[in-house]
């Protein structure tokens, strides 16, 4: 059985502002200077629970309650979904295609978004940064989330669906083709290094690429 499988942030919502702000809401706090978009980019490649240890050392733990405490207070309000995701989701769902995702964002976080847009109907599992023993870059947790599926949908018959080096490496680690949303931005560099099933720039094409793959 066919199945597709989602990152969640950059990829159906977006949350990269409140993301961005509250990252660095911690670090004026911490005593750190402001990331730019390009530093954040880059250091987000990890979760926070991988991430904060390396920057805050022992005050991680504090580093990281401020963060979640900061998000607690703001996400519901400022999640915005993508364009086309509603409408991708839904063409998925019609077709009784199994779903899921698999994200780096704090487990009860992204549960509360997932259930606050009306789409835990819609995903036979949702699991976030803490649920398998590691999460991405690393495959294990999309390996993990494949287990705990009702569908039981092998590997090799999915399709992960993300927009960062994160995914990437996920989904080429756990051994199942992926789609890759570049935003309308150049990832040669990315592409250079993971091979993507297809490469789209927006939802609207990725609704296509996904019929046709499960049209196969």
């Amino acid at each position: 059985m066919k199945a597709v499988f989602f990152d969640w942030d950059g990829t159906l919502v977006d949350s990269l502002p409140l993301l961005f702000a509250s990252h660095n809401h911690v670090r004026v706090q911490m005593g750190l200077h402001p990331w730019t978009q390009e530093e954040y980019r880059q250091a987000i490649v990890f979760s926070t629970r991988e991430l904060y240890p390396k920057i805050y050392g022992e005050r991680s733990q504090a580093a990281q309650d401020m963060l979640y405490h900061y998000i607690k207070e703001n996400h519901l309000q400022q999640l915005t979904l993508l364009d086309g995701a509603e409408e991708l989701i839904e063409c998925l769902a019609a077709r009784g295609v199994p779903m899921g995702v698999v994200s780096n964002k704090r487990h009860d976080v992204l549960r509360r978004e997932v259930e606050h847009v009306g789409w835990g109907k819609h995903f036979g599992v949702y699991n976030g940064a803490g649920v398998a023993a590691l999460d991405k870059p690393s495959g294990v947790p999309l390996i993990h989330a494949l287990a705990e599926h009702p569908a039981s949908p092998s590997v090799k018959d999915i399709i992960y669906v993300g927009d960062t080096e994160s995914d990437l490496s996920c989904a080429q680690e756990a051994g199942c083709p992926v789609a890759f949303i570049r935003h309308g931005q150049d990832r040669a560099d990315l592409l250079s290094r993971y091979e993507a099933r297809y490469v789209v720039d927006d939802l609207a094409q990725l609704k296509e690429r996904l019929i046709e793959f499960l049209d196969q």
